[in-house]
């Protein structure tokens, strides 16, 4: 007589692991609630839900003026320099990285005023806070690197 095993371990690793995982949150929210008495389930899983969403607001994507003539403005220091090309691609490879990156600005306030006056580092820092500055700035690079070539290839026409 063959015995089969009733629990086959090598196909129900996974159903295990989320049965095990749900049951931990269970009891998490259960302890939860029970420090606060006037939560109940259903509200503390629509809180945790959007625990840690990075927001959707219109005031964060949107910059404002006045940080777009910041951006302006280092799109110029850049442009006197001639670093564009490696400019964009270090920003290119550090974009998904632009909240520490503003988070590391202020670690770093002291030394790093040297260009900008400290209300225009601020400003900075919080255009880096957004998803959309470092795009901008990429956008902004393009454009100045674009009509650098074209101011160049007509210089060449006229001779």
């Amino acid at each position: 007589m063959d015995m089969k095993p009733i629990f086959n371990f090598d196909k129900n690793v996974l159903i295990l692991i989320i049965f095990s995982t749900y049951m931990y949150l269970q009891n998490l929210l259960l302890r939860i609630s029970a420090y606060f008495p006037k939560l109940d389930g259903q509200t503390i899983r629509r809180e945790l839900k959007h625990a840690f969403s990075t927001g959707t607001s219109n005031k964060d994507k949107i910059l404002n003026e006045e940080e777009l003539s910041l951006i302006l403005k280092l799109v110029e220091i850049v442009r006197k320099r001639k670093l564009t090309v490696p400019t964009s691609m270090f920003l290119e490879s550090i974009q998904p990285l632009n909240y520490i990156g503003s988070q590391m600005m202020v670690f770093f306030r002291p030394f790093l005023t040297f260009f900008f006056t400290p209300a225009e580092y601020d400003l900075f820092q919080c255009i880096l806070e957004k998803r959309e500055g470092i795009k901008r700035i990429i956008e902004e690079l393009e454009k100045i690197d674009i009509h650098r070539k074209d101011a160049k290839s007509a210089k060449e026409d006229s001779k």
